[in-house]
């Protein structure tokens, strides 16, 4: 991959390819064919790469070391005594070795230690290591202060076939330079990703349930998906949110419900269809979603068994949770409520695309009303 560094106020340009070893005996499978104007380095020393960089001068190799995820800068080349002595050690190590200082590893490690990245959501840490994980993997070695647009753009290039994924790499990018910029380590305002441009992404529709499509499933899906969906046209929470739902949270004719990605709390009443087919399973404590087998669900199993199920109706199209999310908030405008009552249980965006939704599908009848007239 080649992109941009600053050092020294100059623009240099670097083509940097990164290897993972495996954990035993040689290389095998490096590429030798040119890359533009340089090519890759050959190597038999299991862990190293060669970074090539274009210098005034010419270009110029830079060995690294990596293991365990991290990369090392090794002094000088094979052949050094401090190479070999330093490749030794590395070699020997048999915990994870330390990032270097000033590198964009270290950034990212600090980063993560830090009470703004440990006090986010269990999933947000998720998806955010994954995003990490692709910025050390194209800059990890580099400079975090020496990173500019070009560097970023390069990396973000590089997933321009999976724009969703290259827009994530350049907005944590930035957020993690918000933080550095917060924490004194780097320049006040210094961000290389700012004002950087998003990848344009096909905008992507979620089909919203119909009121044939809800009773087509229902009719024809295992208990416990009857269950969820019921829970999820009729409080219409995300479905992580209803994976989480606890027998104790169901008190009376109100479902108690502390949203996951707002962390708002909300009593919701229950609709009188969604209580009649609760009160049977009641039961003192314990998660109200469980499988087939009994086992506990967490939202990426819920979302598995929908999908298993809707593509076992050959009468029905694909439809998702957040379909039902929407469809919850359709229905909640269909039976006149105002814009208050349903922003403060489905939220601001998700009201305003099920409207959409509503509005379409009643002109849709009225001119089909007028078209028969």
């Amino acid at each position: 991959m080649t992109y941009a560094t600053s050092m020294s106020g100059q623009t240099r340009y670097l083509d940097c390819h990164l290897m993972t070893w495996p954990e035993s005996g040689k290389v095998t499978g490096w590429p030798t064919e040119s890359r533009g104007a340089s090519s890759v380095v050959r190597t038999d020393l299991p862990f190293t790469y060669v970074s090539r960089k274009k210098l005034k001068s010419g270009w110029r190799d830079y060995w690294y070391f990596r293991r365990y995820g991290v990369n090392l800068k090794l002094p000088g080349r094979p052949g050094d005594p401090k190479f070999h002595a330093r490749y030794a050690e590395l070699l020997d190590e048999r915990k994870e070795p330390k990032p270097e200082r000033h590198t964009v590893s270290w950034l990212v490690g600090e980063y993560r230690k830090s009470p703004e990245f440990r006090n986010l959501k269990e999933t947000t840490r998720v998806d955010y290591s994954r995003t990490l994980d692709r910025i050390v993997e194209g800059m990890g070695p580099e400079r975090y202060d020496c990173v500019n647009r070009a560097a970023v753009r390069a990396l973000r290039d590089v997933w321009a076939d999976q724009p969703r994924t290259g827009n994530k790499i350049k907005q944590m990018t930035s957020r993690l330079y918000t933080w550095a910029d917060e924490c004194d380590l780097v320049p006040e305002g210094y961000n290389p990703a700012e004002k950087l441009k998003k990848l344009r992404e096909e905008k992507r529709s979620i089909p919203i349930w119909s009121d044939e499509e809800i009773d087509l499933f229902l009719s024809n899906c295992p208990g416990f998906l009857k269950t969820a969906v019921l829970l999820a046209v009729h409080t219409g929470q995300r479905r992580a949110d209803i994976a989480k739902m606890d027998w104790r949270d169901v008190q009376g004719d109100m479902i108690r419900v502390r949203q996951e990605k707002t962390g708002e709390p909300l009593m919701i009443a229950m609709h009188p269809d969604l209580k009649a087919h609760l009160l049977p399973l009641k039961k003192d404590l314990g998660r109200i979603l469980r499988s087939a087998t009994g086992m506990p669900m967490d939202d990426n199993k819920l979302s598995g068994a929908l999908n298993r199920a809707v593509a076992a109706l050959p009468a029905m199209p694909h439809r998702s949770w957040h379909g039902l999310r929407y469809a919850a908030a359709g229905r909640l405008e269909a039976a006149g409520c105002s814009v208050v009552e349903i922003t403060s249980v489905i939220g601001h965006r998700t009201y305003q695309m099920a409207l959409k939704y509503a509005r379409q599908r009643k002109d849709s009848e009225r001119a089909r009303d007028r078209l028969s007239a």
